[in-house]
């Protein structure tokens, strides 16, 4: 248990991280802390995974140990280790951060992270992010920084909206006006936390990744409606060199990392024999971004260019509220 330095929130009541398989070591335990609550509570049905498969993942499945199975005579294996980082008020969680460490390319990978909207302001969702950084670096001394993905935003879109509140001085947002402007402040809390994205650049513009779809139980003909688009983040490890040189084998690593040896593997390996399809699909939708891809120059550049920024200044002008 780590105890957080600072005050915050009402009362400037006293704050920890806890982690599972460290301070938290069952499933009762973990369930227990209201963290599956609180992850319902912030994100989207679309964006969740299944609590059990949390619960499998980070307390018997991803625990540092190499796994191995075969498809279709050929023999593969991958080794994982996903933790959950639980910031706690009055033993209650009111922050999360789920991470993923590959032991293959050394990468760790941020599934989630979130806090509690009545706890949000006063700088604690970064305090939160840096601690869990210090505590992942001692857990995984060989990575070399952290991968994410966001959704993509359209510039152009939120040109409009943003156009269009200013004009007509409305402050009720559509559903996917919400959406549209959210997709811009995860992009640019990111920048703030010092990530940069992966850029074309000729074009200038982030990279795109298409990840497979998460359900292998669906039938084949509807994976590619599973299908997403992400732009990829970057942020290596605190007091490592520069990795600009290195951006294209750094992109290829961590696709590879992220949907292969962390999705694709994971999944097969629950029902190797009937997802041979599924893997088949998978890695080939991979190897189709790999490919696309192979002959841009890969940059990594600030998550938000000046237009971004600017655009991301006059939505904070409008003073409406919308939580991440």
């Amino acid at each position: 248990m780590r105890v957080l330095d600072g005050s915050y929130g009402e009362g400037s009541q006293p704050l920890d991280i806890v982690v599972t398989r460290r301070d938290v070591l069952d499933e009762a335990s973990f369930r227990g802390t209201g963290v599956l609550d609180l992850y319902a509570e912030l994100f989207p049905a679309s964006e969740r995974d299944s609590p059990d498969d949390i619960v499998r993942w980070l307390l018997s499945d991803d625990v540092g140990a190499r796994r191995q199975f075969s498809v279709g005579g050929h023999e593969m294996s991958y080794r994982l280790d996903s933790r959950c980082f639980i910031l706690r008020a009055a033993g209650r969680a009111i922050g999360l951060g789920f991470f993923t460490y590959d032991h293959a390319s050394e990468l760790i990978f941020c599934n989630h992270v979130g806090i509690a909207k009545t706890w949000r302001g006063g700088g604690l969702a970064r305090a939160f992010y840096r601690e869990m950084l210090g505590m992942l670096d001692a857990l995984f001394p060989r990575n070399i920084g952290v991968v994410l993905e966001v959704e993509p935003f359209d510039r152009d879109l939120l040109e409009a909206t943003i156009a269009d509140l200013e004009r007509t001085g409305r402050r009720q947002l559509a559903a996917d006006e919400q959406a549209a402007i959210r997709r811009l402040l995860r992009v640019g809390w990111y920048d703030k936390l010092g990530y940069s994205v992966f850029s074309d650049a000729r074009t200038v513009r982030p990279l795109s990744c298409r990840s497979p779809c998460l359900d292998p139980s669906q039938p084949a003909s509807e994976w590619a409606g599973g299908e997403d688009n992400y732009w990829l983040m970057w942020q290596a490890r605190t007091g490592t060199p520069s990795v600009e040189t290195r951006a294209g084998p750094l992109w290829h690593k961590a696709v590879t990392a992220i949907y292969v040896e962390i999705l694709a593997k994971s999944l097969v390996a629950a029902d190797p024999s009937g997802r041979r399809a599924y893997w088949d699909y998978a890695t080939a939708l991979v190897a189709e971004t790999l490919q696309r891809i192979a002959a841009a120059d890969v940059r990594l550049v600030r998550c938000l260019g000046n237009a971004d920024s600017a655009l991301l200044s006059r939505w904070r002008h409008l003073a409406i509220e919308l939580p991440i």
